[in-house]
């Protein structure tokens, strides 16, 4: 049966984004006027419907306790525009845990491509649970087969299969209903203009590409289809579709269903139960990979830019630092280091390699760290040059770059340093190759972590996805070695199969908005990676392109833990489920204005949901000449970021935080707040590494029975304990801040680098107060009932800390913030502690805090023979009735009167440090204090 594929009602059209009926045809879309329209809003070039009329679940199926084992056999199979129908498909739904259920659909009688366990696991224990354990039920329909999965405790719905699935070779589609008043998060990576909730009519688009994060509303480094669905009750739950594949996904215009549209693959689906947000989170990252440690330094503060000219920019930057009295734990180096930007390689002229070695011995002298720059394209030197580069010969000699899909040669594209070839990560001696490339390198200058850019992979040639063949047919030329034309594509491009239906399939996903070309500034889909299963170059980059950012992250993080002996830091561009088990992540290249400010926050609750915590913006903007208001504003902003880094491009205006007095002085403040609050923040990354928590969240994501946190994406949480307001919008000297309640009445208290400000908003409800915010301030509150663990804030001569190693000298504090309106308040904690950079957690601390009214006590777990010569040296009180007169410490020592007590500490009242304790950190220990 050939079904009329255009046959699709106005109001169901889904737009293909060309303006042109010629255009749309060659899209593969279909073009209809549509006269009636007076509005505009119905597209005359639309996607043509799939044509499927969905499976029938044949006969003989196994239903059991673990699970729904069976055959699906197309109904009525139709072929379209978009293929034929797969007519036999392989069942298999299962429960993963007892709050998720995986549902794998497939060829039943041809093997396809899935993600491999090794690079994204597919589940969290060796055997399933018995659906009798299980906290989700399973009901299906025979015919046709649709399935739905909801809770077992109020039969809340949480995934209902729509009857139209479709399973084509390049075309997959599965829907699920959803609640129209419910709110829909993740599906990235994406900088959308609507914030961070999804608008209903929203079409995701899943394909990596080097899209800078400035450009709003398009497909950009990394694939995440991840979503959270949140209910107006709070109660939460999401699904993940394990598939590497380019991919749209529709979420209708009523809000009241999400389609998946896969251009190859399997189904491959895990839904999760929660209820709560958190426990969303924490079931997808169990899938997945937990996050892992990030090393102490690294929540630090982070200065680099594109376009320091000499290593003597990068000595002054850092000294300049140190003279404004500025923090600053890692300075890096973008590719101005390189010579003509070719990797493993200092530039002789203006980094001569011997000088650097001696600049970054200076930098670990003075307790801080440095990272460079490491793209992943091999310059492919021609024969003509009489050039040695060992990178490009060994990977030539041992055959390890990405072939072309017609030639059997090393696929040839173009970025920084000219024509290059890409390493096939895929390949298993390409690990070697990579590790012994950093080796060598590391050998020369011990760099203390890397960063893997261009990485989805990025190519400034095939334009359009014309380029399935390149060549340098004019070496002599190309590259120029010129900056303001090395972008610009010199090789020779060709089209060699304009049929190929890799480079051009029969469904076009939204890439970049317009359907263009897949192959558009990448690789071509049909080039070759290779099967270590067939020993041959049978892998296509039609399905594993959205991994490449990932394995080769994983495997420099693999490099440096054993090159370091020590837990490793990689910053990557292009991610995928499971990258924040190995690397870092921050938003990319984006833009010096106000709206990028607003949505670096978004891209960091974004990705601390997709399982990527260590995630922050160019602070003050990359590309673009920055303001004064607007760099203090996004200091102020970026210092409560996970990540905290300054980083712009070549040839706009220099914007370290020193360069303008207010943004130093509110950059002092914030940072030095920053540095404090490490201890806490460093626990957080902990929790998140062991049970899957969030460091940085959504408000929601603490408060999600507050239904009006669930549209907030302006402030964010550090923890449970931490709110952030930031300004956001140029001019304004005031914020409108929202302030949920928990337990009938919270206060929060106003922090700064001094600690407690002075401030404090009090509420038995949740609600909306204006923050006198002026260019030199910024809010941050810490909730009443929460103990946070901190750093000193000063020496014995009054200075801040400038390095983690300097506050990690200093005795640790307490802050116990107590509800003023409770006659019987409390509070706790968490503290985890040691060396900051041990690969397995085998030497640590651990402390748990409680307290009421009159005394706090710290609980402690340590691993067997941990000692450290680090100590408690003061706890700060706030939200009492009073001030203490007196203290007592108890410990297994005994019971000792405290000598020093410091009322009104900071500028609010009722508020006192118990200090001088020197109590060890691996001491359990009980505070108590009497009243005047």
């Amino acid at each position: 049966t050939v079904f009329s594929d255009c046959d699709v009602n106005v109001n169901d059209r889904q737009d293909c984004n060309q303006f042109s009926e010629n255009d749309c045809v060659s899209a593969g879309c279909c073009w209809q006027e549509h006269t009636d329209d007076d509005s505009g809003k119905v597209p005359w070039c639309f996607y043509a419907s799939s044509g499927g009329s969905g499976y029938s679940l044949d006969a003989g199926y196994v239903l059991s306790d673990s699970g729904l084992v069976g055959t699906l056999s197309s109904v009525n199979p139709s072929s379209t525009n978009l293929g034929d129908d797969i007519v036999s498909l392989a069942l298999n739904i299962s429960f993963g845990n007892v709050d998720s259920i995986r549902v794998l659909i497939t060829d039943n009688d041809n093997s396809r491509w899935e993600v491999p366990e090794a690079i994204v696991p597919s589940s969290t224990s060796p055997t399933s649970v018995s659906s009798d354990d299980a906290n989700l039920n399973l009901d299906f329909t025979e015919n046709p087969f649709t399935f739905t999965i909801s809770r077992k405790d109020d039969g809340t719905t949480v995934f209902s299969s729509s009857e139209n699935l479709v399973f084509k070779d390049q075309y997959l589609e599965l829907s699920t209903s959803l609640d129209s008043t419910s709110s829909l998060f993740g599906l990235g990576d994406i900088t959308r203009t609507d914030g961070l909730k999804i608008s209903p009519g929203t079409v995701s688009t899943m394909w990596a590409r080097d899209m800078p994060a400035l450009a709003f509303d398009l497909n950009l480094y990394g694939s995440h289809p991840m979503y959270m669905n949140l209910a107006n009750d709070g109660s939460a739950h999401g699904a993940f579709l394990r598939s590497s594949n380019g991919m749209d996904v529709d979420y209708s215009s009523s809000g009241d269903a999400l389609t998946f549209k896969v251009i190859g693959g399997v189904i491959d689906l895990f839904v999760f139960n929660g209820p709560s947000p958190s426990q969303v989170a924490a079931q997808y990252t169990d899938l997945i990979g937990r996050p892992s440690m990030m090393p102490y330094w690294s929540l630090g503060y982070h200065q680099c830019r594109y376009g320091y000219p000499n290593l003597q920019a990068v000595k002054d930057v850092k000294n300049n630092f140190t003279a404004f009295q500025l923090p600053l734990d890692i300075i890096w180096m973008d590719i101005d280091y390189m010579e003509a930007w070719k990797d493993w390689s200092y530039d002789g002229v203006n980094f001569p390699q011997d000088q650097v070695l001696d600049f970054v011995n200076q930098v670990h002298e003075d307790g801080q760290k440095f990272v460079i720059i490491v793209d992943p394209g091999i310059l492919a030197v021609d024969p003509s040059w009489n050039l040695e580069y060992p990178p490009y010969t060994e990977g030539i000699d041992q055959d390890l770059f990405i072939k072309d899909g017609f030639n059997n040669q090393p696929y040839m594209s173009q970025v920084w340093p000219g024509p290059t070839h890409f390493p096939d990560f895929f390949h298993p001696n390409t690990s070697a190759y990579w590790s012994d490339s950093i080796n060598t390198f590391y050998s020369d200058v011990a760099f203390d972590g890397l960063w893997t850019d261009m990485n989805e992979v990025s190519n400034f040639c095939n334009d359009g996805g014309q380029g399935q063949v390149c060549s340098n047919t004019d070496p002599a030329n190309c590259p120029t070695g010129v900056l303001d034309t090395q972008t610009t594509c010199c090789l020779s491009c060709s089209v060699v199969d304009s049929t190929n239906q890799y480079d051009f399939p029969p469904y076009a996903i939204n890439n970049d908005g317009s359907t263009q070309a897949l192959g558009h500034k990448t690789l071509p889909p049909s080039a070759m990676h290779y099967l270590e299963e067939t020993n041959s170059w049978d892998l296509k980059e039609y399905d594993v392109h959205n991994l490449y950012g990932l394995l080769e992250a994983r495997v420099t993080a693999q490099a440096l833990t054993e090159i370091r002996n020590a837990r490793p830091f990689v910053l990557s561009r292009s991610t995928f489920p499971s990258h924040g088990t190995h690397a870092a992540h921050w938003q990319g290249d984006n833009a010096a204005t106000w709206a990028d400010l607003k949505a670096s926050s978004v891209a960091v609750m974004n990705f601390n949901m997709y399982g990527i915590p260590m995630i922050g913006s160019d602070m003050c903007g990359f590309n673009d000449d920055t303001t004064e208001e607007l760099c203090g504003r996004w200091m102020a902003l970026g210092s409560f970021h996970p990540f905290s880094r300054n980083h712009n491009a070549i040839g706009d205006i220099d914007q370290e935080p020193y360069r303008w007095e207010s943004v130093a002085d509110v950059t002092r403040s914030s940072l030095g707040l920053r540095y404090r609050l490490i201890p806490y923040l460093y626990t957080l990354f902990y929790e998140a590494n062991q049970v899957g928590s969030l460091p940085a969240r959504a408000l929601w994501v603490s408060f999600p029975e507050d239904a009006n946190t669930h549209g907030l994406d302006e402030q964010f949480m550090l923890g449970d304990n931490i709110l952030v307001s930031p300004a956001l919008y140029q001019g304004v000297d005031t914020v409108t801040a929202y302030f949920p309640v928990r337990d009938g009445s919270t206060t929060w208290y106003a922090l700064g680098d001094g600690l407690v400000t002075g401030g404090r908003i009090s509420s038995t409800s949740g609600d909306t107060f204006t923050l006198d915010t002026p260019i030199n301030s910024y809010n941050v509150h810490v909730r009443s009932g929460a103990i946070l663990p901190l750093h000193g804030g000063y020496d014995s001569n009054g200075a801040a800390p400038l390095t983690t190693v300097a506050a990690r000298a200093l005795p640790y504090e307490l802050l116990v913030a107590f509800d003023m309106n409770s006659e019987a308040p409390t509070a706790t904690g968490n503290f985890f502690f040691d060396d900051g950079e041990q690969v397995d957690l085998v030497a640590y601390t651990q402390a748990t805090f409680t307290a009421d009214s009159t005394s706090v006590t710290s609980a402690v777990t340590s691993s067997e023979g941990f000692t450290t010569d680090s100590t408690w040296g003061a706890v700060t009180v706030v939200g009492l009735a009073y001030t203490a007169s007196s203290a007592t410490i108890t410990t297994d020592a005994g019971s000792f009167d405290v000598a020093t007590i410091i009322p009104n500490t900071g500028k609010l009242s009722n508020t006192f440090e118990i200090s001088d304790l020197a109590i060890k950190l691996t001491t359990a220990f009980t505070i108590t204090w009497t009243a005047p």
